[in-house]
């Protein structure tokens, strides 16, 4: 079955989920964990802030007792992000106040795991939230902005919104196929045939626990597999993606639903998020470069993909 449900205030985006045996493996090949156009997050800040992450949270180690490559790339992901922010804000001519880090930090306080991270990684997510909250509201999106955004990006503009179709084999995926390319309804489709849960509702995806169409960017990419990461990669909204197969699930396609469908989820989700937009600007046009060890930056998707 395909869920969703929130994320953790420190699960950030996890594009693969393969591990690495030290921390101090990290520092024998580069010099940087990453850059973003003049600033550079180096090995030994990148270290102190991982070894940091997983002592506030076990759930970064494997059973094996290795840490996940997941958080690393998590991390590397949020502070090119956060630059991104930081950037945004400084050509605006906005300053992050004393008064905005202590209300990001008064929120913090209240996330699991948060109180029991050493102070670097405190501070480096107190920034995040700071920056985020200050762009939210210095840049606030206009309806057809938002419209724009999520016409434009679909599954990246930072609201996840999509019907499902899931069957068993390849014929039966290969059948639904043949049936979208002739132009029949996805939701008609997915009330028929699909063996997923959301079948009853034309295959909508929803929150669990809000019950909304769409889910935040991140944490749905917190909680889904990779094929569904590379399916959405490309995906143009309204149109259905390429069919995908999930071990010991099964195959599935995707439909990210058009803006109209979803117009009210999409603007609860990130209708006050002008960081989103504010941010994207920045990082279409940054020289950003990632250690290979953690990933590849592509701009395309403006995100982290595993080297090979």
């Amino acid at each position: 079955m395909i869920v969703l449900t929130p994320r953790r205030f420190i699960a950030l985006s996890v594009l693969a989920l393969t591990a690495m045996t030290t921390t101090s493996a990290c520092s024998s090949v580069t010099k940087d964990a990453a850059r973003f156009n003049d600033e550079s997050l180096s090995n030994s800040e990148f270290d102190d802030l991982l070894v940091g992450y997983a002592t506030a949270v076990p759930e970064a180690f494997l059973s094996s007792g290795n840490l996940d490559i997941a958080a690393a790339q998590a991390i590397v992901q949020n502070w090119i992000s956060t630059q991104a922010i930081v950037t945004a804000l400084k050509n605006a001519g906005v300053e992050i106040t004393d008064e905005d880090r202590s209300a990001a930090l008064e929120a913090l306080q209240a996330e699991p795991g948060f109180a029991d991270a050493p102070q670097v990684v405190q501070d480096f997510y107190v920034l995040a939230s700071a920056s985020q909250s200050v762009a939210n509201r210095e840049f606030v999106m206009s309806a057809d902005d938002l419209e724009s955004l999520y016409n434009e990006n679909g599954a990246q503009s930072g609201a996840v919104c999509l019907r499902a179709i899931l069957v068993e084999t390849k014929d039966e995926i290969d059948a639904v196929s043949a049936r979208l390319n002739a132009g029949e309804d996805f939701a008609a489709i997915a009330q028929e045939v699909s063996l997923d849960s959301s079948s009853a509702n034309g295959g909508a995806l929803q929150d669990q626990t809000t019950g909304s169409g769409c889910l935040e960017q991140a944490a749905f990419e917190n909680q889904v597999t990779p094929e569904f990461l590379t399916a959405l990669a490309g995906a143009t909204v309204g149109e259905a993606t390429a069919a995908f197969e999930i071990a010991t699930v099964g195959w599935v396609v995707l439909l990210v639903r058009p803006f109209d469908d979803v117009a009210d989820d999409v603007a609860s989700v990130i209708g006050g998020n002008g960081a989103i937009e504010a941010g994207r600007a920045v990082l279409s046009e940054a020289k950003i470069w990632v250690s290979p060890e953690y990933g590849r930056w592509d701009p395309s998707i403006l995100g982290l993909v595993p080297v090979g």
